[in-house]
């Protein structure tokens, strides 16, 4: 992937490479040399330091794979870097070195390479020992060329994938010696510690080792779990991004060092029996060995809730499990992960924990809700949710159940009960309404989990890059001087315009609402709504501060997304009248015709065809159905109440042709500040056709893509290049950028004042 995008996308990856040769050469001299001395060690500290741990732990076999992995990384690199230098294309060496010179540099950085592969077949970024060490050391030796500009970013990359590569071929061929204890010297651990054992039998694999069965002399049966350091880090990057999308009290704290895995769940226990929680006891926590340990706990005979399966759960098992749960909160322990195979009833019809590994504790007030929801979404699953709701009442109570509802989101729960919850939204629904309905208590606080949402994630980078490409596009011109010889009078009508726009935006909202609503609000709403366009993509941002401003108005939340869909609709329709109105306008101008290629047209037919033909088909018909539904449910009834109402229709549709009028008349102006010309009907379809194509892309506010289409639109409506560049900044400037702040205020003016 990096060397076809550096082959195909070549002055772009060179203007990047500008990008931080430039910034390299401006850090200062103290860093720069703080970075060479970093890769100078790593490069030389990292290979000895390691194979003195490996020497140390008695693994000369897994050094001298290592070993043998760094020379053939350090060869291959040599040999690939020739081939390039000597048989490749003259575009290949600028996209690989930044360079057409055949002996200035090499594709790939050797040393890169061989310590690459070295690490990665000795495994030591997972270890905790050498783990940091080794990261901070690799990066600095592969930062180094790239801040001395002796390599390009594209070769470093291509040589930190090839020495992973190389290492991960060399494991594959070779194998990996393990550290994991034969059963032998688990069994043996446990003789020494006072356990001797008749019987130890493997049942399964875990994220963090394997568990086994035993039974000693005297015939008492255990459990065995034993925690390998080869399997540090299990879960590291999944923890990782949800810590970055959630907040922290959704989190444990179980760490991922074998060390602090062992503890944690030591810590657990222990604090679980002096609470008198049912959960096994542990009996023995030891050392197997100098790579791994064992954590033995009591064998309490049962069955899983998922092994005795919806058919056999009585009331009286929902209860105890009800039960159970409350015991543990009451010691201010959270088990976070209460799935039906984490909790067992004995054969007296007690229910049990099956461990705790990873829990909290001293557990907050959100995790316990977090718990609650999490044990009534697995007792759903399994009795229904009428069921678990009553059972919930009787040993909760009301008041404690309600807690629950605020934390009934899947997004919090462990990986095990949102897998049995997939497919299951009817379940879900069902139980918070079992909640709304059974519980005296009033609106309660809404507990929102999600830090950055993947969509939100997403938006920003792609802002981020959409940004980056528009001040590349920017920088091609002298916008500066424009702007200094731009007619300021029609910058004042182009911002009159602008706040036009707003106004048409209120009455396009107001018109389709037949209660009462207050002017300023609403005018505030759409700036606020201005302002969440800037950190969402088109129409997303502004739809959902609609809505939300309409259900605080004192709507229902039905009646208020109706509302707004009704908005939407009417909306759509008239800019699509508008812009073929426009085109049929823009199209009988000699100076602007609209030709459309013949192959365009027959694969607009070809499109058009395919999804007529597709409604022949069950599936097809049936998602369709799904989606539209819903909204013709709600929009349908919301236009009967509003054609009783002629005028706030025409109030509405008043609002939506002022809205894109003013936007329209505002590119216009913005042309003409800059002393451009052309017809209003082609500047107009420029504005339409824009924002048309700006509400599918997934940037904020459509950044990048909107900008692109307006000056590609205005240049071939026969403006000028750069004043169509300046025109696109004026108008986005003015509709767009100025707006939020504003916005922002009314944002939050609105949310202080209730009615956001």
């Amino acid at each position: 992937a990096i060397v076809g995008v550096t082959y195909f996308l070549t002055a772009t990856s060179n203007g990047v490479q500008l990008d931080i040769s430039k910034a390299g050469a401006q850090l200062p001299d103290l860093l720069r040399t703080v970075i060479g001395i970093a890769a100078a060690v790593g490069a030389l500290g990292l290979p000895v330091a390691v194979a003195v741990s490996l020497l140390l732990h008695r693994r000369p076999r897994q050094l001298l794979d290592a070993a043998v992995a760094l020379i053939l990384g350090l060869v291959m690199s040599y040999g690939i870097a020739w081939v390039v230098q000597t048989y490749g294309s003259a575009q290949l060496l600028v996209a690989l070195t930044g360079q057409s010179s055949r002996n200035d540099r090499l594709a790939l950085d050797a040393v890169v390479v061989g310590i690459t592969a070295f690490v990665t077949v000795a495994r030591t970024v997972g270890q905790t020992r050498f783990g940091p060490f080794a990261v901070v050391a690799l990066a600095a030796v592969a930062a180094a060329p790239v801040v001395s500009l002796s390599s390009s970013v594209a070769t470093i990359g291509i040589s930190l994938l090839l020495g992973w590569a190389i290492g991960l071929l060399m494991r594959y061929l070779v194998g990996t010696p393990t550290t994991r204890p034969s059963g032998w010297e688990v069994a043996s651990t446990m003789d020494a510690a006072g356990f001797p054992l008749t019987i130890l039998k493997a049942s399964r694999e875990t994220a963090r080792g394997r568990s086994y069965r035993a039974t000693t002399v005297s015939g008492h049966r255990m459990r065995v779990k034993v925690l390998d350091r080869d399997r540090e880090g299990a879960g590291l990057l999944s923890s990782a991004w949800r810590k970055l999308r959630l907040r922290e009290d959704t989190s444990n704290s179980s760490g991922f060092s074998m060390r602090s895995a062992l503890e944690h769940a030591a810590l657990l226990s222990y604090a679980a029996q002096a609470g008198g929680t049912p959960t096994p006891r542990l009996e023995l926590v030891s050392a197997v060995g100098p790579d791994s340990a064992l954590l033995a706990y009591e064998h309490v005979e049962g069955r899983t809730l998922a092994e005795v399966g919806p058919d056999e759960i009585t009331d009286l098992d929902l209860q105890n499990a009800f039960r159970t749960v409350r015991e543990l909160h009451h010691d201010n322990l959270a088990h976070r992960s209460l799935s039906a195979e984490q909790l067992f009833r004995d054969p007296q019809g007690k229910v049990w924990l099956a461990g705790i590994d990873h829990g909290v504790i001293a557990a907050s007030d959100t995790q316990m809700r977090i718990d609650l929801a999490e044990l009534i979404c697995t007792l759903g699953l399994l009795a229904g949710a009428d069921r678990t709701i009553a059972a919930g009442i009787v040993v909760m109570g009301p008041d404690l159940l309600a807690r629950a509802l605020p934390a009934m989101q899947l997004v919090a729960m462990s990986s095990a009960t949102r897998r049995n919850m997939r497919g299951q939204k009817k379940l879900l629904v069902a139980l918070r309404d079992g909640l709304a309905a059974s519980t005296p208590l009033g609106e309660l606080e809404t507990l929102e989990f999600r830090r950055i949402r993947p969509r939100t994630l997403f938006t920003l980078v792609a802002g981020l890059i959409a940004g980056y490409l528009l001040i590349g596009q920017l920088t091609t011109y002298n916008v500066l001087s424009l702007f200094g010889t731009a007619r300021w009078s029609w910058v004042a009508v182009a911002a009159l315009l602008s706040f036009l726009s707003f106004v048409g935006a209120a009455l396009s909202l107001s018109g389709f609402v037949p209660e009462r609503l207050s002017h300023i609000r609403t005018f505030a709403a759409q700036l606020a709504a201005g302002f969440a366009t800037l950190v969402s993509p088109p129409t997303v941002g502004a739809v959902a501060v609609n809505v939300r401003y309409l259900q605080k108005s004192g709507l229902h939340p039905a009646l208020a997304s109706a509302s707004v869909g009704v908005s939407q609709v009417f909306a759509f329709f008239l800019h699509i009248t508008l812009l073929f109105g426009f085109g049929l306008a823009a199209g009988r101008q000699q100076e602007f015709k609209i030709e459309a290629p013949a192959w365009a047209l027959w694969s607009l037919l070809i499109l058009v065809v395919l999804a007529a033909a597709s409604f022949a088909f069950g599936p097809v018909r049936r998602i369709v159905s799904e989606r539209a539904k819903p909204i013709l449910t709600e929009v349908g009834p919301r236009l009967l109440t509003l054609a009783q109402r002629p005028w706030k229709i025409i109030e509405g549709m008043g609002g939506i042709l002022l809205l894109n009028g003013a936007f329209c008349l505002c590119m216009v102006a913005s042309v003409h500040a800059f002393g451009g010309g052309g017809n209003f009907a082609a500047i107009a379809i420029v504005y339409l056709a824009g924002s048309t194509l700006g509400q599918a892309s997934p940037t904020p506010g459509g950044i990048g893509a909107v900008e692109a289409v307006y000056i590609a639109g205005l240049t071939a409506a026969g403006i000028d290049a750069g004043v169509a560049l300046s025109a696109t900044f004026l108008f986005r400037l003015l509709t767009f950028y100025l707006p939020t702040i504003p916005g922002y205020l009314c944002f939050n003016w609105l949310q202080r004042v209730g009615s956001l």
